[in-house]
């Protein structure tokens, strides 16, 4: 069928940005009366991921928290650093609460609709997002389906965060239910950016998660191996696995937002919101969604909302240097954790530092390596 009903606002893509998109819009009273329909092709029923974020205020996430911790560690193989988050607490959704929640609400809202069909294409001209259940007009189409195949990455350097994470229940208490492992190092790098990080939800159960950042995944038994050597290396031999979750975020400073029109719109990872960084993604999306509320409350044009800050630059470069490091890029961080506090540094990640103790940041770690990977940007014009 082909629907001859136009909407206010298409929201394709059930993921974290899109859900969020639709809470903030029902939780406003200026959409009460707009039409918006929202197109998801599967079923968001299942944990299949986390969303760990840290903050030092209440949000409209807090009451989807299924675990927050006060303290956190970092290591590599000759340095070790606990410490206390606070004013910062680290938190833990579990994606099947967030996707059931948020969708309860969507069900319940007069003015939405929710299909689940898959997208064969989006026809910007024409305003038209075609499905295999027909075809669907609308004002303004905001998409989160990410697609790098026709991006042109030579400009901008392009990292993949890729991971594999067992929630496991061991026999013994084993961990800290106080304290997560935000990085560590210890683990043979291979050449690669290669690190652990556990969510301890209990003495005895944990999400245990091998994380890298390379051009390139590797098969799932490789990461399956390391997460059993590792759990092996650190006197954990008794345990069951209870779920698994994998994948893939993309690290990169490609200025999506270019592809951005009045009626088009890319958001969550297709739009850029991961942190080039680190790969968090969904408290950014919060911060985005807001602005994109804002200005389309004053209908003001989408198309003059532009992400890149001094941030963004920062992000460019480092992603610079963690590729030109050639597998040694796990110094980076722990000169940061070394020669830093850690609260900074969490602080810079949130882009809530003020330009000198930015300045201090980039003082501490191998200031050679970050001049000439900046030098090779600038020569290649290519900021």
């Amino acid at each position: 069928m082909i629907s001859k009903e136009k909407y206010d606002y298409i929201i394709c893509g059930a993921g974290a940005s899109g859900l969020l998109l639709s809470n903030s819009m029902i939780n406003d009273d200026f959409f009460n009366d707009k039409k918006i329909l929202i197109i998801e092709k599967d079923k968001k029923n299942k944990n299949d991921r986390t969303f760990g974020f840290w903050e030092n205020k209440k949000s409209l996430l807090d009451e989807l928290v299924f675990k927050e911790w006060e303290y956190a560690e970092f290591k590599d193989s000759s340095f070790h650093n606990s410490f206390l988050l606070e004013p910062f607490k680290y938190k833990m959704i579990k994606s099947s609460k967030f996707y059931s929640h948020i969708g309860k609400k969507i069900s319940k809202a007069s003015n939405f609709t929710y299909l689940n069909s898959n997208i064969k294409s989006i026809d910007q001209e024409n305003k038209l997002v075609k499905t295999d259940d027909g075809n669907f007009q609308s004002s303004v189409i905001f998409s989160s389906i990410y697609d790098d195949q026709k991006l042109d990455f030579k400009k901008y350097p392009l990292l993949k965060q890729h991971f594999i994470g067992w929630t496991i229940e061991t026999k013994d208490q084993c961990f800290d239910d106080n304290k997560i492992t935000f990085m560590d190092f210890s683990v043979d790098q291979q050449n690669e950016i290669r690190f652990m990080y556990i969510l301890p939800f209990s003495k005895n159960k944990a999400l245990v998660e091998y994380t890298l950042f390379s051009s390139s995944t590797i098969e799932d038994h490789e990461y399956e191996t390391e997460i059993k050597n590792y759990l092996k290396i650190n006197k954990i031999f008794d345990f069951k696995v209870l779920e698994k979750e994998k994948g893939v975020i993309p690290m990169t400073c490609y200025p999506f937002f270019k592809k951005n029109t009045d009626s088009f719109f890319k958001i969550g990872t297709a739009g850029g919101w991961s942190k080039p960084s680190t790969g968090y993604t969904i408290k950014n999306s919060i911060d985005k969604i807001d602005l994109i509320i804002s200005y389309l409350k004053k209908d003001k044009p989408l198309s003059k909302i532009n992400h890149k800050n001094r941030f963004w630059y920062y992000d460019l470069l480092f992603l610079d240097v963690l590729i030109d490091s050639k597998g040694k890029g796990s110094k980076v961080f722990s000169d940061l954790f070394k020669n830093n506090d850690p609260i900074k540094i969490f602080k810079f990640l949130d882009e809530k530092t003020s330009f000198a103790e930015e300045l201090s940041i980039f003082l501490s770690v191998n200031v050679i390596v970050f001049v000439k990977s900046l030098i090779k940007r600038i020569s290649n014009f290519s900021i």
